[in-house]
């Protein structure tokens, strides 16, 4: 019998040393998502050196007072208010951990976060004129408008477009539906409007896609970077570019397609019950929020109180 063994069994099994693992990476590390856990991270270390010691030894003197630096920079209340949650979050996991036996988050003023939205979304004439500017006799063009059309007919965010895979897209009892992965990892089953199908169809068939992500990189040669997924910074960029081209004269960002197809959906009298399930929004109040801006602007009671009061 030969002495000689596998090759795979000369490799050693390692446990990772947990113990090198700091108690920042450890909570990073068990949050749903990627842009979470980006978030959270950037959020711990801009109070980290706002603090300038080491985090276990943070009172709620500091972080009120790294909420007013915060406010004094111009961070909007929703900002300050998710950079105090992601801070709750890690002293609530230290606790468990025994590393502190208090939460200096728990007790400190929060920003209050107003009930409607500073964002107004875009009126279905500058969706029309966005989705007007793709050159469709081309790659690029198919691409850029099935992204587009993704965005403003289906309301997804854009990390939900991007994360597309062709494996997602499929015929369910009729209708065409995609699994996508949402907000905090959430999985779900949602179903594609005609346009939406034909507009990815199209741009897939043309580019040889069967397989991996749906929205890859075209070179300006017009050649296909198949197997990997555009990032969400070319994305934005290549949006802006598409909406300054319309002569949008604004500063369009990717969230405001979502923000216009819950607008559009509410405003075309789509039942508020149906636009949060479309949004899949856990709370209605979040979907009204959207709408906020537009029902504000509509409110007819100063119009009626002139006719009754003003001569």
């Amino acid at each position: 019998m030969s002495d000689r063994q596998p090759a795979h069994a000369a490799a050693q099994i390692v446990a990772f040393p947990e113990s090198a693992v700091s108690l920042t990476d450890a909570f990073i590390r068990g949050l749903p998502s990627s842009a979470t856990r980006t978030a959270y991270r950037r959020a711990i270390q801009s109070f980290a050196e706002f603090l300038g010691r080491d985090l276990l030894t943070g009172t709620r003197r500091d972080i009120e007072a790294h909420r007013a630096n915060l406010e004094a920079a111009g961070r909007a209340p929703a900002t300050i208010a998710k950079v105090l949650s992601a801070l709750s979050g890690f002293y609530d996991f230290a606790i468990d951990e025994g590393a502190v036996d208090r939460n200096p988050v728990a007790s400190a003023r929060r920003p209050k976060v107003a009930d409607t939205s500073p964002r107004r979304a875009l009126s279905p004439a500058d969706v029309r004129a966005i989705l007007a500017v793709p050159d469709v006799t081309k790659l690029v063009g198919l691409r850029d408008r099935a992204l587009l059309v993704t965005l403003v007919v289906q309301g997804w965010r854009v990390s939900e477009a991007l994360g597309l895979r062709v494996e997602d897209l499929a015929e369910e009892g009729g209708h065409k539906v995609a699994t996508i992965c949402g907000k905090g990892g959430k999985v779900a089953r949602v179903p594609l409007a005609a346009a939406t199908w034909q507009s990815v169809m199209a741009w897939t068939a043309a580019a040889g896609i069967t397989t991996g992500p749906v929205f890859v990189a075209v070179t300006k040669g017009g050649v296909i970077v198949a197997g990997e997924a555009v990032s969400q910074q070319a994305a934005w960029k290549r949006l802006q570019s598409i909406a300054e081209k319309a002569g949008v004269a604004r500063h369009v960002h990717a969230h405001l397609f979502r923000h216009g197809a819950v607008t559009t959906a509410l405003a075309s009298g789509v039942p508020l019950h149906q636009v949060q399930d479309f949004a899949r929004h856990a709370d209605p109040r979040t979907t009204r929020r959207y709408d906020s801006h537009r029902a504000s602007l509509a409110n007819p009671a100063p119009h009626v109180l002139a006719a009754a009061l003003v001569e």
